[in-house]
C-alpha cells in the first residue's frame, strides 16, 4: 500500500500481515489528520464521522472511545444567520421578497434529472431564488465561476434536497445522503479527528513511515525509495492521485498520460486561527455565499466534542479554494488580516485581540473536479494499471468527491478482495484478512 490514509489503511486492515503500508509522511490519516497549535486542535478541513456502512462504524467504534451529538450548521448570507441547509431553510430570511422569489422559483422548478450539467440542475432543481441567493454564489467560491464543466453524477451523495422533499437517511439507504443540519454525528472522545486513524494504524502489521516512492517498475516488480531502498511487491495499492503515481511508473502509454493531465482538483488553503479563552457558541460549521467574506467553509473545531470545549484556546479555521483571490496570495499578512475582518464582521470572533497565533496552510489537493469526462478518465487508467498489478484506490486514487468513511470502506472492500484472489491463485483456501469488527 502506498500512503497511510483512510483508504491505504482500509486495504492493510483487509489484507492482515500480507500488506506492507509505506507513507511517505511522519505520520497517518493523510488529509484526514489534525494539527495542535498552541494548545488548540485543527482537524485539515474541518471533519465529522458518519458513513451508511454498519461495518465501518464498528470498525471505528470498536478502535477508540467515540463521541456522538448533533451536527450544528449554519449559513451567513448578507448579515443573516439561516439554518443550513438553506434550500430547507430558506422561509427564515428576514427579507419577504427574497422568501417570496425562492418559494416562486421552487414551485417552478422541475426536471432536474435531465440537466445536462450541475450549473442547470441548479435551476431546475432549486429554481432561480434559491439558487441566485445561495446555491450558484456558494459553489462559485469552491468549485469556480464554470459550473457547467461539473456533471451531477454526484449530487445526490452532497447536496441536499429542497424542502419538502423525502429523502432517505444514510443508514436506510447504505450509501451516502447529504447531511441535514442536526444529523448525529461522532468525533474521538478525546483528540482530534486524525485519532481515528492512528487508533486504525495501531492494528497494522507492518507500516513504515517517511517511505516516499519515487519510481515503480511493474516489469521488475520493484520500486525504489527517496531513501535509496528498493522492494519487490506482487501487488500495489495506491492511494497517491492518479496523475502522480503515473509519473512514478515508466512507458505509460501517451493516451493515458493525456488523459490522466486533463483531471482537475481544486487545491484549498487552510487558515487557522487560535483563539485565547473561549468563544460561547455550539455552532460547528457555517456554509458562507457572501463575496465579501473570505472563505466558503468556516469550521469551529472545539464544538466537535466535549473535550475539546474545555481547551483553554480554541481553534477557528477557515477554507478558501483556489478560486478565492486571496488563496495565491502571498501576501500572508494581508490573508489573515481579511478573513479576521469577516469573522468579525460575523461576530464569530468577538474582537481580534482574541487571536493568538494564525497559521496558513495549502493543500494542494483538496478536492477532486466531477468534470464530465472523469468517470472514462479514471477507468482507462485504472484498466490499464490493473494489467500492471496496480489498483487504485480513495479520494485521488478513484478521482471521487468521498469522504474519510467512504475511503476507508472502499480500501477495506479492494483489500478483502485481493486477499481472496491471492488465496485462490495459490491453490489454497482463501486466507482470513484481518477482520472488520474484533
Amino acid at each position: 500500500m502506498i500512503g497511510a490514509g483512510p483508504a491505504g489503511l482500509g486495504a492493510a486492515l483487509a489484507l492482515g500481515d500480507s500488506a506492507i503500508v509505506l507513507e511517505s509522511q511522519e505520520t497517518v490519516a493523510g488529509l484526514c489528520g489534525t494539527l495542535t497549535l498552541d494548545g488548540a486542535i485543527f482537524d485539515l478541513g474541518g471533519h465529522s464521522f458518519h458513513t451508511p456502512h454498519p461495518a465501518i462504524r464498528r470498525l471505528v467504534f470498536d478502535a477508540l472511545e467515540m463521541e456522538q451529538q448533533n451536527r450544528d450548521a449554519w449559513c451567513w448570507l448578507n448579515g443573516e444567520w439561516i439554518r443550513y441547509p438553506f434550500q430547507q431553510h430558506f422561509s427564515e430570511l428576514a427579507d419577504s421578497d427574497s422568501r417570496h422569489a425562492c418559494q416562486i422559483g421552487l414551485d417552478a422548478a422541475g426536471g432536474w434529472q435531465d440537466a445536462a450539467n450541475f450549473d442547470e440542475y441548479l435551476d431546475r432543481r432549486f429554481g432561480r431564488g434559491i439558487t441566485g441567493l445561495f446555491m450558484r454564489p456558494y459553489n462559485r467560491k469552491l468549485w469556480g465561476a464554470d459550473l457547467t464543466r461539473l456533471d451531477t453524477e454526484w449530487v445526490a451523495e452532497r447536496v441536499a434536497a429542497p424542502v419538502g422533499t423525502a429523502e432517505s437517511s444514510m443508514s436506510e439507504s447504505r450509501r451516502r445522503s447529504p447531511l441535514p443540519r442536526e444529523a448525529v454525528i461522532a468525533y474521538p472522545a478525546k483528540g482530534g479527528y486524525g485519532e481515528i486513524f492512528q487508533a486504525l494504524a495501531r492494528r497494522v502489521a507492518d507500516l513504515r513511515f517517511r517511505q516516499c516512492v519515487t519510481s515503480i517498475d511493474p516489469r521488475s516488480s520493484t520500486l525504489r525509495t527517496a531513501n535509496g531502498e528498493t522492494a519487490s511487491w506482487r501487488r500495489i495499492i495506491s492511494t497517491l492521485p492518479l496523475p502522480a503515481l503515473l509519473r512514478l511508473i515508466p512507458n505509460v502509454p501517451a493516451a493515458i498520460s493525456s488523459a490522466v493531465s486533463e483531471l482537475e482538483a481544486v487545491p484549498i488553503t487552510l487558515v487557522m486561527l487560535v483563539l485565547d479563552g473561549r468563544h460561547e457558541t455550539l455552532r460547528q460549521r457555517i456554509y458562507c455565499p457572501d463575496k465579501d467574506i473570505i472563505g466558503h467553509k468556516i469550521v469551529l473545531n472545539h464544538n466537535s466534542s466535549r473535550w475539546l470545549r474545555t481547551l483553554p484556546r480554541h481553534g477557528v479555521q477557515v477554507e478558501l479554494s483556489e478560486f478565492n483571490p486571496f488563496s495565491s496570495s502571498t501576501d500572508v499578512r494581508s490573508l489573515v488580516n481579511a478573513v479576521v475582518a469577516g469573522l468579525l464582521r460575523m461576530g464569530v470572533i468577538p474582537s481580534p485581540d482574541y487571536v493568538r497565533r494564525t497559521k496558513v496552510f495549502r493543500i494542494p489537493f483538496g478536492y477532486p473536479v466531477q468534470t464530465h469526462s472523469r468517470s472514462n478518465i479514471v477507468a482507462l487508467a485504472q484498466h490499464w494499471l490493473r494489467e500492471h498489478r496496480i489498483y487504485t484506490v480513495g479520494r485521488f486514487g478513484e478521482w471521487a468527491y468521498v469522504n474519510s468513511d467512504e475511503a476507508l470502506y472502499r480500501g477495506h472492500c479492494l483489500g478483502m478482495k485481493l486477499a481472496v484472489s491471492e488465496s485462490t491463485q495459490c491453490g489454497g483456501p482463501p486466507r482470513q484478512p484481518a477482520a472488520v469488527v474484533r
